[in-house]
Parts: C-alpha cells; structure tokens; sequence
C-alpha cells in the first residue's frame, strides 16, 4: 500500500518539478542542479542545430569536398570531447554548449558563403578551433 501511494504521489509531482524546472532556466539559475539542468537542455538544443547546419552545408559541397568536411568534423569532436571531458563517460555541459555553438557558428558562415556561390574550400578543410 505504501509503495502504492508513494508511486502514485510520484506521478501527481512529477509534472509539477518539471513545470517548476523549466520556469528555473527563465531567471538565473539559482544552483549547480538548475545550471546543469538549463545548460543540458541548452547543449541538446545546440546539437540538433550543429547537426542541421553541419547536413545542409555538407549537401551544398562536391564528393570530395564533404569527404574532407566529414573528416575535419570528426577531428572536430576528437578536439570538443578531449577539451570537455574531466574524466571518460563525463562531459562538461557548458563547456560542451560552447563549443558546440562556436563550432555551429563556423559551419553557419561556410554554408553562407556557399549559398552565395562564394565556398570556399580552404575554409571548409581547415581546423577552425
């Protein structure tokens, strides 16, 4: 019986800790649980649009040309996860969002300039951290 209340109570303030997380990432996070939890969902969103523009500037690029962008992007994530790790199977989610923002706003100028039919190679081969 208590098991079931207790299971219940979990589902009835569940929802409620989330709705109260999420308004934490509103203001200035308030302690180290609400500054990782607000950068994590920060580093998810920063991800899904590293990966978007990483696939619409590799789609603009000749086969080599997206060859030698897939190589530099895996050196790029050997570089983010040696300088955002402490330790094996940790990241350290702000430096991770940084990172990958700053990465995302590199590949962004590239595929501008592709769309403006002004790509270029140099840039797209080089190691911009």
């Amino acid at each position: 019986m208590k098991t079931a209340f207790a299971y219940l109570f979990f589902l009835m303030t569940a929802p409620l800790a989330a709705f109260a997380q999420d308004n934490a990432c509103e203001r200035y996070p308030q302690s180290t649980y609400d500054h990782t939890y607000c950068f994590s969902k920060l580093l998810v969103e920063s991800d899904n649009e590293l990966n978007e523009v990483y696939r619409d500037l590799r789609g603009r690029l000749n086969a080599s040309l997206r060859q030698d962008l897939t190589q530099v992007q895996r050196d790029w994530m050997r570089h983010r996860n040696m300088v955002c790790q402490e330790k094996a199977g940790t990241i350290i989610v702000n430096c991770n969002y940084r990172v990958n923002k700053e990465r995302t706003d590199y590949l962004r100028d590239r595929l501008r300039e592709c769309k403006t039919g002004n790509c270029r190679p140099n840039m797209i081969r080089q190691e911009s951290w």
